[in-house]
C-alpha cells in the first residue's frame, strides 16, 4: 500500500536543506532594499520578487514586514561586526584599520541608518527596536575596544572610546553623498579624506614647550 504524501504548507521549502539558503536569500534581499529605499517603500511582495521566491515563502519564515525588517537589519549588523573584527585582526596599525573600515563601509550605497530607523520605529515593537539597537551597539563596542587599546598604547590621544566610535561612524555617513560642494570624490579618495580629518582630532598631542 502506498503511503500518502504529507502536503506541504504554502510557501514551505521542499526540504530541510533548502531552508537556510532560501531564508538567507530573503534576508539579504530585504536588508539591501531597506538600506537603499527605506522602510515604507519596500513591500514583502517586492522583496519576494527581487529574491526570486514566492510571497508565501517569505511568510513561511517571517510573520510580517516588521519581523523581516528586524531580522534582516540585526543580521546585517552582525555581519558588519564580523567584517570589522576581521579588518582589525588583519592590520596592527590603528590608522590602517580605520582606513580599511572606512573604505569597506563607504563602498556600499545605503541610507543614513538613523533616518531609516526614524522611519521604521512607528511600525516596530519595543522588543524589536531593542534588538536592533543591541546589534548596532556590538559594532560600536568593537570599535571602542580598538580605540581604547590605541589609547593605552599611546597611539592616539586620551578620550572616550565609545564617543570616538560614534563620531567615526557618523563621519562615514558622508560617503552617501555623490559630491561635496562642487567636487566629486571617488570612494577611496573620500574615505581617505575622512580618516585624515578624523586622525587630526585623535592623534597624540605634542607636549607643550
Amino acid at each position: 500500500m502506498t503511503t500518502p504524501r504529507t502536503k506541504r504548507s504554502p510557501g514551505r521549502p521542499k526540504n530541510d536543506m533548502d531552508q537556510p539558503s532560501m531564508r538567507d536569500k530573503v534576508l539579504s534581499t530585504a536588508s539591501r532594499l531597506f538600506m537603499e529605499l527605506g522602510y515604507e517603500p519596500v513591500s514583502l511582495n517586492m522583496i519576494a520578487q527581487r529574491a526570486g521566491v514566492t510571497k508565501a515563502s517569505v511568510y513561511y519564515y517571517f510573520t510580517n514586514k516588521a519581523d523581516l525588517f528586524t531580522t534582516s537589519v540585526t543580521e546585517m549588523m552582525k555581519r558588519i561586526c564580523t567584517y570589522t573584527l576581521r579588518i582589525i585582526q588583519a592590520h596592527s596599525d590603528i590608522r590602517t584599520r580605520l582606513q580599511q573600515i572606512a573604505l569597506t563601509k563607504m563602498s556600499g550605497t545605503h541610507l543614513e541608518f538613523e533616518s531609516l530607523m526614524r522611519e521604521a520605529i512607528p511600525f516596530l515593537s519595543q522588543e524589536q527596536r531593542e534588538d536592533i539597537r543591541k546589534a548596532e551597539h556590538q559594532i560600536h563596542e568593537v570599535l571602542a575596544d580598538t580605540f581604547r587599546e590605541a589609547m593605552e598604547e599611546g597611539h592616539i590621544a586620551e578620550g572616550n572610546p565609545m564617543l570616538l566610535s560614534h563620531a567615526f561612524t557618523a563621519l562615514l555617513m558622508i560617503g552617501n553623498r555623490e559630491t561635496i560642494g562642487d567636487k566629486a570624490y571617488s570612494v577611496a579618495e573620500l574615505s581617505d579624506s575622512i580618516v585624515e580629518l578624523f586622525w587630526k582630532g585623535i592623534s597624540p598631542r605634542q607636549a607643550e614647550e
